[in-house]
């Protein structure tokens, strides 16, 4: 990619701009029924169908604030080991040293994340929430100083554009924001315009708008893989420009159509019952007013402006001279109950979608992983290659990245010799993690189960079994703590103590 100046930058942010217009115009309908928080910014400059929609159902938003809670508590819970790291020479991990250290360094990682360090948790159901229903969400990370804290957010979806490399990888982001004069001095100096020198003298409220790119860098040498630079859009000015050692941008999509760069979420699916129930909720509502307060027949004008219809109210000449009423309510003989039972049967429709019974499942207490592997099997393998893409897209270089900017802050331990050179990976040990993990634990509980039956009849038979495997694996698929599991050399110097001590 040639050296891009601050027009060419600005030009390339406006095609991007242009070439997602119809997928905005359809966000901001489901903005409008599940994410209205988003609407604001998806209409900024638009007048886009349902601006004033009236909503007389909150299940679509309900259930998606529901989604996020859920998700979140199953794969980034702040009260359980989420992640854990991996060596790619796993003989290693059973090293005493070499477990220790992983073991310390995801602690570290896992309290840069929490409260006294970054907002991480506090914004993680927002980017859950924009996923379900846009299908792609906007998390931004950025280290604040040396000081060990970390700007963790999520961005608006309308403020960020960005475009994917020949291998389907997002690594190209523009966010078109706006801050205040003040703001923007503060945040960017001498570098603005005159124009913004002077409104922030004036203490002015206009708002400017900035650019800010992340592209890769066009010099294969470079160690930072990616460029980053502040634009002041309306001067066509450089006000910042730095790199990055990885993406601070991370850009999960719940799906993804090949050939689309943005994803598709649940709110696309149920974007038709959404329309449907608001249509039946007003139909319902309507039907019911009239039965409440129905519209009255009266013989002539008269009688019916001197017609009296509140309670207590007394109607002069409502008799005629038989006796009988001369105003009578008009009941139109609709049935609200119908439409009650069609109305709980698309809320329902809506719940599902949303995976409301697999998640209220996932976060009950007395159900163990077993119980819940038996029951929802078939649920998860529909729901894995999202959750995958979320770990692949959000969570894996989230943390790769977190641990860079600790490790370069010198924030991490000294690694042990027989990690260097290794390659690291991340394994994930969340709660829906070892529900998935627990089939192959399972396996292994239901081996043992057969064999003390069989052992009874010969019990040679449990020499086919590697039991010290065996207890790793169980103790892998119930995701225990590696800091508890003994490694091989210490199980190995126990059995030489106890055997010293026999003779």
């Amino acid at each position: 990619m040639p050296t891009k100046n601050a027009q060419d930058l600005i030009l390339h942010c406006s095609k991007l701009k242009a070439e997602r217009h119809a997928t905005e115009r359809h966000w901001r309908e489901i903005a409008a029924f599940m994410r209205p928080q988003q609407l604001p910014g998806l209409l900024d400059g638009a007048t886009g169908p349902r601006r004033s929609l009236q909503l007389f159902d909150s299940t679509p938003q309900l259930a998606a604030e529901n989604f996020a809670s859920g998700i979140y508590g199953m794969m980034t819970n702040p009260a359980n080991r989420w992640f854990a790291l991996k060596l790619q020479d796993e003989a290693l991990v059973s090293f005493d040293p070499v477990r220790d250290w992983l073991y310390d360094v995801e602690t570290r990682i896992l309290d840069s994340f929490g409260p006294q360090s970054s907002r991480f948790y506090a914004v993680l159901p927002s980017l859950y929430a924009d996923l379900a229903c846009f299908g792609t969400a906007v998390f931004y990370s950025e280290e604040v100083g040396t000081s060990g804290h970390f700007n963790d957010s999520v961005r608006p979806l309308a403020e960020c554009l960005f475009a994917e490399n020949a291998y389907g990888e997002i690594d190209t982001v523009f966010r078109r924001f706006r801050l205040t004069p003040r703001q923007a001095l503060s945040l960017f100096g001498d570098a603005v315009s005159t124009h913004s020198k002077r409104a922030a003298e004036k203490n002015s409220l206009e708002k400017i708008a900035f650019i800010h790119s992340v592209i890769p860098n066009d010099d294969p040498a470079a160690m930072m893989p990616f460029t980053s630079v502040y634009l002041e859009e309306d001067a066509c000015l450089l006000v910042g420009k730095g790199a990055y050692f990885d993406m601070p941008y991370q850009i999960p999509r719940w799906s993804c159509i090949p050939g689309e760069v943005y994803g598709r979420g649940i709110g696309d699916q149920i974007l038709p019952d959404a329309r449907l129930l608001m249509r039946m909720e007003e139909t319902a509502l309507r039907a019911a007013e009239l039965m409440a307060d129905p519209p009255m027949a009266v013989n002539d004008k008269g009688l019916a402006r001197g017609a009296h219809t509140r309670p207590g109210g007394v109607s002069y000449g409502a008799l005629d001279q038989d006796g009988q009423l001369r105003i009578k309510p008009i009941y139109t003989g609709a049935n609200p109950t119908l439409a009650i039972e069609l109305i709980e049967k698309r809320r329902q429709s809506i719940r599902e979608a949303f995976h409301f019974s697999l998640l209220q499942l996932a976060g009950s207490p007395t159900m163990t992983a077993t119980e819940f592997i038996g029951r929802q099997e078939e649920k998860l393998r529909l729901l894995g290659p999202n959750l995958g893409r979320i770990q692949s897209e959000f969570l894996s270089p989230l943390i790769k990245r977190r641990f860079g900017l600790l490790l370069r802050a010198g924030l991490l331990p000294e690694p042990p010799p027989e990690v260097r050179g290794e390659g690291i990976h991340i394994g994930y040990v969340s709660p829906l993690a070892r529900a998935q993990m627990a089939g192959e634990a399972q396996a292994v509980a239901r081996l043992y189960e057969s064999l003390s039956q069989l052992a009874a009849i010969d019990p040679t038979v449990v020499d086919n079994v590697d039991h010290d495997e065996a207890v790793q694996v169980i103790g892998r698929g119930w995701a225990v703590p590696g800091k508890i599991m003994r490694g091989a050399d210490q199980v190995q110097q126990l059995r030489s103590i106890r055997q010293g001590e026999r003779h």
